[in-house]
């Protein structure tokens, strides 16, 4: 594929991830070792961490398998779970938002899916501006113009 590419960035998840991974064993096990907890909430305790690191791993894995590729007629979200090609027909709007900290979201609706693109993604602002040109080189319904005040 010829488009641009875009990546997922895991940092923001790395770090808590990491942080919990390395810190319940040490919290329940102080607990444990001044509450004299029975074996059951230690079992109970061990199979909490063992499925939560194991979703952990998961969305990292996912994560770092996530691209978006915006090509001239096409729009492809790509992971460790398939591939979803969007094209211009199949984009009922296309819609931008600023959220908390004067953060962008944009907000794809294509049939009953719907897609949401953050600064999660890198480079975050030249993947708005290919965004910015798709809907308006394939005339898709947004709020382009209002977003940005040029209407």
């Amino acid at each position: 594929m010829e488009g641009n590419e875009y990546v997922y960035r895991i940092r923001p998840l790395v770090v808590p991830g990491l942080a919990f991974i390395i810190l319940y064993p040490i919290i329940v096990g102080a607990l444990s070792y001044l509450l004299n907890l029975p074996e059951l909430y230690l079992r109970i305790f061990s199979w909490i961490y063992i499925v939560s690191t194991i979703f952990l791993l998961l969305t990292w894995l996912t994560a770092r398998s996530k691209r978006i590729i915006v090509e001239g007629n096409i729009i492809v979200f790509r992971s460790i779970f398939g591939r979803q090609i969007l094209e211009p027909k199949d984009i009922r709007k296309a819609s931008f938002y600023w959220v908390s900290r004067s953060e962008e979201v944009v907000q794809i609706r294509a049939g009953k899916k719907i897609y949401y693109l953050s600064n999660l993604y890198f480079p975050f602002n030249e993947l708005l501006t290919d965004l910015e040109q798709f809907i308006l080189n394939h005339n898709i319904r947004s709020n382009l113009a209002s977003h940005y005040g040029t209407e």
